[in-house]
């Protein structure tokens, strides 16, 4: 089966409702969105509420290409090492039981959740969620104020590791919601969860977007030649200065088995990015105007085989239930 392991689920809703009381967080992400699936006020007619209809959206484009699977993706709250909420820090959150009941409703999708370890009721709530349907956890380490190699961190990574539930964590710069703290998105602060036995995906590979920014791709190649379950995911992939890090990956017969697909949405890049794929090819993948359909074709244009489409299911198809 084939399997995105990276979409982000928006409660345009909630997003919307912070926007009309003046709120800050998600303010961006809200109008990223809407621009880039044609959501504005002047075409949001139809039936149902404006989650049911974007939900009714996305599973068109998922069931329209060549995908079995999205892994929707919420994001948690920011909590402080005494394990309190940080409201003020929060830039963005996205309830776990909102995107578990997305992924309740349609086979298609598959709930990713979102778990600080700083919380107090960490395993408890994982516990919570796996029975909910969670197969992943998703963590942006540098916005949800994370250190991966902090002492609080090591009892979840046990429990993850129990529940053989992967962890998926950003690497590399974060740019939607502009977090400071890139250095806890280093591959290498994954290492004590690796060290336990948990299965991490890093996102993005710790490549940089920009060519001034620094880059984790050695430091991230490096660690999946070390570690056994250790691998990666082309979020965000076909961009001009990320391709170099994906032809190497695709090279190297190594690291093409720690490649597992993954588009990023809503954050995809346009195929005008890919300059190596030559004009004819852009303009031609430019026409599709199914969004994650035409992600597809572009990592498959870059050469992008069958196999890492595929690798997600033997992940996530692996976990101890709890009784």
């Amino acid at each position: 089966m084939n399997i995105d392991i990276h979409v982000h689920l928006a409660d345009i809703e909630a997003l919307q409702a912070a926007k009309n009381a003046g709120q800050r967080p998600g303010i961006g992400v809200l109008s990223h969105l809407l621009r880039w699936v044609d959501m504005e006020q002047s075409a949001l007619g139809g039936e149902g509420s404006l989650n049911e209809r974007w939900l009714n959206r996305l599973v068109t484009w998922v069931r329209e290409c060549q995908l079995d699977h999205a892994v929707l993706l919420a994001l948690d709250r920011v909590f402080d090492p005494s394990g309190a909420p940080a409201p003020r820090q929060t830039l963005l959150q996205v309830d776990n039981d909102f995107v578990a009941s997305a992924a309740a409703q349609y086979p298609e999708f598959i709930f990713g959740a979102s778990i600080h370890p700083y919380r107090k009721d960490a395993i408890p709530e994982l516990e919570r969620l796996i029975k909910r349907g969670a197969r992943l956890i998703k963590w942006i380490p540098s916005s949800q104020h994370i250190s991966p190699d902090h002492p609080l961190c090591l009892g979840f990574y046990e429990a993850l590791a129990h529940y053989h539930i992967p962890l998926l964590s950003h690497t590399g710069l974060e740019h939607t919601l502009g977090s400071k703290r890139s250095y806890d998105n280093h591959p290498q602060r994954l290492i004590p969860a690796l060290e336990r036995g948990v299965t991490v995906i890093a996102a993005h590979c710790g490549e940089h977007l920009f060519l001034h920014e620094p880059s984790f791709f050695k430091a991230w190649a490096s660690m999946a030649r070390t570690y056994e379950h250790f691998y990666g995911d082309s979020g965000a992939f076909s961009v001009v200065t990320r391709i170099p890090a994906l032809r190497t990956i695709l090279k190297d017969p190594l690291l093409r088995t720690k490649l597992l697909y993954g588009s990023d949405f809503p954050g995809i890049p346009a195929p005008h990015w890919c300059w190596q794929l030559g004009f004819s090819t852009m303009r031609n993948l430019s026409k599709i105007t199914n969004p994650i359909a035409r992600n597809m074709h572009v990592m498959k244009a870059l050469g992008m085989p069958e196999e890492v489409f595929e690798r997600a299911n033997q992940l996530l198809g692996i976990r101890k239930e709890i009784v």
